[in-house]
């Protein structure tokens, strides 16, 4: 059984061997003298970008607060919602990886979340990354312009797709992608996947 680390890389595996490509490891001797991203993406020989892959799993804070306290006792408190704040923190991290290895930005660099928390969804990162707050009536509300224009405001553009795909929902689903639309790896990208761009949410 693949264990709860490695899924997030096997997920992005099979979801990138769906369209054709094929995932390389960076080297021991590559990761140990800097960041890398988890992958070197190849379509046959050639290399076509980079991809790294999150997992984004269920929050314990408040389950491990509760097995440890006290009969009667009051756990919890105010915290920032976590969801945003993890799935932020994932951007900030593969952004840092990306420029370790592609600094000139010279080749696209691809992001591929595999989702475990049931109460997380893609229209998290699309607030996470656009800042605004998408309510099921069609409402949009700017509440979230702190994370998206914060800590992340340039480190999200400089990732050119995102993918998120729904562990539970089974490996043969397509994923949900998500295109910066200011990047220049766009019609590339959007050629290589086969992906029609007027199909595409983008992000910039």
């Amino acid at each position: 059984m693949t264990s709860k680390k490695n899924l997030g890389e096997e997920f992005a595996i099979e979801w990138l061997v769906r369209h054709g490509l094929r995932a390389e490891r960076f080297t021991k001797m590559e990761m140990r003298q800097s960041k890398t991203p988890d992958f070197r993406v190849f379509k046959g020989t050639e290399f076509v970008f980079y991809c790294e892959s999150k997992h984004v799993q269920y929050d314990e804070w408040l389950d491990k607060q509760l097995a440890n306290a006290q009969p009667l006792e009051i756990v919890g408190g105010l915290r920032h919602d976590p969801i945003y704040n993890r799935l932020a923190d994932r951007i900030h991290d593969a952004a840092k990886q990306f420029e370790a290895v592609n600094p000139d930005h010279e080749f696209p660099n691809v992001l591929i979340f595999t989702n475990s928390d049931t109460h997380c969804g893609f229209p998290d990162l699309l607030s996470v990354l656009t800042g605004n707050f998408y309510a099921e009536s069609g409402a949009v509300d700017p509440i979230f312009k702190q994370i998206s224009e914060g800590r992340i405001r340039e480190e999200k553009l400089t990732i050119d797709l995102y993918v998120w795909l729904n562990e539970w929902k089974g490996k043969q689903r397509k994923g949900t992608l998500y295109f910066n639309a200011g990047s220049k790896h766009y019609a590339a990208l959007s050629a290589l996947l086969g992906s029609d761009p007027a199909n595409h949410r983008r992000v910039g």
